[in-house]
């Protein structure tokens, strides 16, 4: 729901400009925003200055908070005030749907792997169960020195830091490391080119004075899914060993 509103951004400022005022009761009334924030906005000044800030705050809570926004833009009483909203929110579908990155996920999840391996003398293990995401590799040598049957097994565990293992939830994993992220990012500017950001919220992380300021002002624009991806992909770019060490702790 974030990417819809996020790439259609444009078009509900356009749209939504025209009774900001109005829009702002539904709103409220929905509790989608709390008292303070809806204060701020009243006193916003023009109107679309109002519906960025609006949705900028709407994108910050989430997914579940930008699907209850666009179910209330599927009122009649609050899209009658564009014709050109209420045409295009019924082609938007906000009941959930499984994405296909939720297919992959899914199907790249733990599997049992069980049942018999060849070894290369040509006779045949029965393996156990084994679930993970990763395996290590597995050497199997059915000759004994004394010439028993017996299966040895030597396992051999790779380097935690030698190969980057996905994070499959971007958002918590940049939640749950908040405080070490500011404590101990240093190469700011470069993971900054690196995003896809609005030229103010640039200019206001570029404008704090010391890295844990920066660090902490770009997590607070980390409003959807693509952004925390894009800034995980920045961090393991320009600080790898400390993301090989927070992930290693996830």
């Amino acid at each position: 729901m974030d990417k819809i509103i996020l790439e259609n951004k444009p078009k509900l400022i356009k749209c939504l400009s025209s009774d900001s005022e109005l829009l702002l009761q539904h709103v409220q009334a929905k509790k989608l925003i709390t008292m303070s924030q809806y204060n701020e906005l009243m006193d916003m000044k023009p109107k679309e200055r109002v519906i960025i800030k609006l949705l900028d705050i709407i994108l910050s809570k989430g997914e579940n908070v930008c699907r209850k926004f666009l179910d209330l833009l599927k009122e009649d009483d609050v899209n009658e005030i564009s014709p050109e909203l209420r045409d295009w929110i019924k082609t938007v579908d906000t009941e959930y749907q499984k994405t296909e990155e939720d297919c992959k996920r899914r199907e790249s999840g733990d599997r049992p792997i069980q049942g018999n391996i060849s070894s290369s003398d040509g006779s045949s293990i029965f393996s156990p169960v084994i679930t993970g995401r990763s395996l290590c590799p597995i050497e199997f040598n059915t000759t004994a020195p004394s010439g028993r049957s017996d299966v040895q097994a030597n396992y051999q565990k790779p380097d935690r830091d030698s190969q980057q293992r996905p994070i499959q939830d971007c958002p918590m994993f940049l939640k749950k490391n908040f405080s070490l992220l500011v404590q101990k990012v240093r190469n700011i500017n470069p993971i900054i080119d690196d995003l896809v950001l609005h030229d103010e919220s640039v200019a206001n992380v570029r404008a704090k004075s010391t890295d844990q300021e920066k660090m902490r002002t770009l997590l607070g624009y980390v409003n959807c899914e693509s952004i925390a991806k894009d800034l995980v992909t920045a961090l393991y770019k320009h600080e790898k060993p400390l993301m090989n060490e927070l992930q290693n702790n996830y």
